[in-house]
């Protein structure tokens, strides 16, 4: 029990931290504001009001939990006192229900959590031999015969319920040879029954890095400061466009990136950690058929 509240603490800190960046992106908004709200802000906000009420999932799953505690407390004492176990069927199946109901209310945090756990576990690149490829290595690309397999994470532009265009974190689900087109499968399947699958054509899939990039031995597989790209923006699973201002020191260092973000004077937001694993080349979306 007092495990369960120290973890609602985490989670109330946790949540004034998200409710405290809605707030300020809702006054960047409104000093900022010209003509309508920019595809940036509602993605972002929407990203960030997706990550509150996950917030608000966890804490009501935690203070569940907390209760639930204090009654399983409650019933064992006064079974003690008449002599009788705790084995009945409906308090059973009631409990396999709220356990359903608490993986429900955790997939957000636990998608977060993997995500990051990934970047961290990405192998830093060794070199064995001077004919090993080094594609796919920190910021090197992959080369142009290359195609991701099933079960690859990428990077791919898709068109959003709102008809804007969007590049988001994805599963590779298959690809087509003769028509150089992936399936993939939108990694965030919050509110679904089933992920999101999207036919994209291969120019228009980056994949991630298979290792990172060590700056005192590969300098030149990172990219160098002021370079434009698209990151993963923290606590979300869609990429913007940012530039680089702090390269990783060593192999498990972060970059810092500044986001675009037209609310601040110089049109970037202030430096924020991205892992190598989810920092790649910008590539400008364009018109084209969606799938």
């Amino acid at each position: 029990l007092q495990q369960l509240i120290s973890q609602i603490n985490e989670e109330t800190t946790q949540s004034e931290h998200t409710l405290g960046n809605i707030s300020k992106t809702h006054e960047r908004i409104q000093s900022g504001m010209r003509s309508g709200m920019s595809p940036y802000f509602r993605s972002k906000l929407r990203g960030l009001y997706s990550t509150a009420g996950e917030d608000a999932k966890r804490t009501i799953d935690l203070v569940g939990q907390s209760l639930d505690k204090i009654t399983e407390v409650k019933v064992l004492r006064s079974n003690k006192r008449v002599g009788r176990t705790l084995t009945s069927s409906s308090f059973v199946a009631e409990q396999e229900v709220q356990q359903s109901v608490r993986k429900s209310a955790m997939r957000r945090g636990m998608l977060m959590n993997m995500l990051q756990q990934a970047a961290k576990d990405l192998p830093v690149f060794e070199r064995t031999s001077s004919k090993q490829s080094q594609s796919l290595v920190g910021s090197n690309a992959a080369g142009n015969n290359y195609h991701a397999k099933p079960g690859d994470q990428v990077a791919a532009l898709v068109a959003t319920s709102e008809g804007e265009e969007q590049w988001i974190l994805a599963e590779v689900a298959s690809y087509n040879i003769g028509s150089s087109t992936y399936v993939i499968e939108d990694i965030d399947e919050e509110g679904k029954s089933v992920r999101d699958r999207h036919s994209v054509a291969k120019s228009y899939v980056t994949p991630l890095p298979k290792f990172k990039a060590d700056p005192t031995v590969m300098p030149g597989a990172l990219f160098p400061v002021g370079q434009k790209v698209m990151a993963l923006y923290p606590q979300t699973t869609c990429f913007y466009p940012g530039l680089v201002d702090i390269r990783p020191a060593h192999a498990e260092c972060d970059y810092m990136i500044s986001f675009e973000d037209n609310s601040y004077v110089e049109g970037y937001s202030p430096p924020l950690e991205v892992p190598q694993r989810y920092v790649l080349a910008w590539k400008e979306p364009k018109r084209r058929h969606r799938h």
